[in-house]
């Protein structure tokens, strides 16, 4: 009895924990956006930064911090929030945007493809489609159960299921989702290999968009126009 009572008493506090902090988030947010509204953007933006780094993002908070970043000339920061945005949201505006000022500072990775656009709604859309077709093999396994008692062959419904099952494989591994990243410091040098005593390849500047292939401690393996490099981690910002 006793056991439960203390149970009890912490699920209590676990929730009004919960609550709180709750509260705490949309009281900071609401004294950002009064801020951004008074166009005191640099204190908006300590603000909206602390909300972030705890973990919390809406839309709104993602644009307005790229905004004042841009209005302040750190155009890595401002289209590293805009692309954190794009990416739930798929708004074509924000794409517009992130292309402009990639061309206004000579900027590669902004590229537009069809393969980008899927890439980014299996990203959006992954437990969705996910759920889906597992529900679909489900079925097909149900169907194939009542083929077999009818001693038919459910050839079809055989196939089906290989493809359904390697397509669950492939979106719950990520394998059609490239890690993307974006470098945060002018003059940030790519090497041959993950050394400071291994080849120079070239010195790239911030805002440049990279796919990262595979990452340690200190160096992440990156993409750059067609071919391998990497770059210090301190360098770069994941997507």
């Amino acid at each position: 009895m006793n056991q439960i009572f203390v149970r009890n008493i912490a699920s209590v506090f676990f929730i009004l924990f919960g609550c709180f902090g709750a509260l705490s988030q949309n009281s900071e947010l609401s004294s950002a956006d009064s801020l951004f509204n008074n166009q005191k953007y640099t204190e908006a933006f300590e603000k909206y930064e602390n909300l972030f780094n705890e973990g919390f993002a809406s839309a709104a908070m993602l644009t307005r911090m790229a905004f004042i970043q841009e209005g302040l000339g750190n155009y890595s920061n401002a289209l590293y929030y805009l692309n954190l945005y794009y990416l739930h949201s798929s708004d074509r505006d924000a794409l517009n945007k992130m292309r402009e000022i990639a061309e206004e500072h000579n900027l590669i990775g902004y590229e537009y493809s069809d393969f980008k656009f899927f890439e980014n709604f299996i990203r959006k859309y992954q437990n969705q489609i996910l759920l889906g077709l597992m529900a679909f093999s489900i079925f097909l396994v149900g169907y194939s159960f009542r083929k077999l008692k009818k001693e038919e062959k459910p050839m079809i419904s055989v196939g089906v299921q290989t493809i359904t099952l390697l397509a669950i494989l492939a979106i719950n591994n990520q394998l059609f989702i490239k890690t993307k990243g974006i470098v945060k410091q002018d003059q940030s040098l790519l090497m041959s290999g993950p050394s400071a005593a291994s080849e120079p390849i070239e010195l790239i500047g911030q805002g440049n968009k990279v796919t990262i292939l595979e990452s340690n401690d200190l160096w992440s393996k990156i993409e750059w126009q067609e071919q391998e490099a990497y770059i210090r981690n301190k360098n770069i910002r994941k997507l």
